[in-house]
């Protein structure tokens, strides 16, 4: 299968590097990095990194738009260049690519693939909390049982891009996703990662978290 990475990236400097660096070790297809507008030196770190390897595409957005739109613009790309089907990680470290092997080959069989985390182990009791409650009312509204609505470690083949194409364009994109893949009932399967935390201080604040839940009826009624 061509499968293509992509690594959505926002102001994370060196971190981004380290995270190409590893999933080059592991995967010998495209990676697509998109730069969401950084502010700092994120796209000048990987620009001199990166410059001349050959399975690199680095994208750039003139402002920060919000990671579901550098999520969008990877996918388009990479579709555009030939790829099967796509798989998204962070950009901060917080998903191991030793994945990507296992990720491929459940994406043979399924055309979505999410990861999932152990809620019980490192994850902050508010997003843990969130994620239940948000699980059930997905299951409720939408039948769909998943183990991890919040997890960005993700993919889909090609043909099911439209089906679940979201308009979240920060936090919330998963959310959207497993509830437009409950709704048309695509055939999923969930794969188990590492549960890690590099920073407490980023991710979904309870702001973010109340802001998902109000938009799940939304997504219900919607097309």
């Amino acid at each position: 299968m061509n499968l293509t990475i992509i690594i959505p990236v926002y102001n994370e400097g060196k971190r981004a590097v380290n995270t190409v660096e590893a999933v080059l070790k592991i995967h010998d297809g495209e990676v697509v990095v998109v730069d969401d507008g950084s502010a700092d030196n994120s796209f000048e770190l990987l620009t001199k990194s990166f410059a001349g390897e050959h399975q690199i595409s680095l994208l750039r957005h003139a402002i920060n738009l919000g990671k579901g739109a550098a999520m969008k613009t990877g996918a388009k790309y990479a579709f555009i260049k030939g790829a099967q089907a796509v798989l998204f990680l962070d950009a901060d470290g917080q998903h191991n690519p030793r994945y990507i092997p296992e990720f491929r080959k459940c994406l043979a069989d399924y055309p979505v693939v999410f990861g999932y985390r152990e809620l019980n182990k490192g994850m902050p009791l508010i997003r843990k909390l969130g994620n239940i409650f948000a699980a059930h009312l997905v299951n409720v509204l939408f039948g769909i049982k998943k183990k991890d609505l919040l997890c960005g470690y993700l993919g889909f083949r090609k043909e099911v891009y439209e089906i679940i194409k979201w308009n979240s364009t920060r936090y919330g994109i998963e959310t959207e996703m497993a509830t437009k893949v409950g709704k048309n009932k695509i055939a999923f399967k969930e794969l188990k990662v590492d549960t890690i935390y590099i920073d407490k201080y980023k991710g979904v604040s309870l702001f973010d978290a109340m802001k998902i839940l109000t938009q799940i009826p939304y997504w219900f009624f919607i097309k």
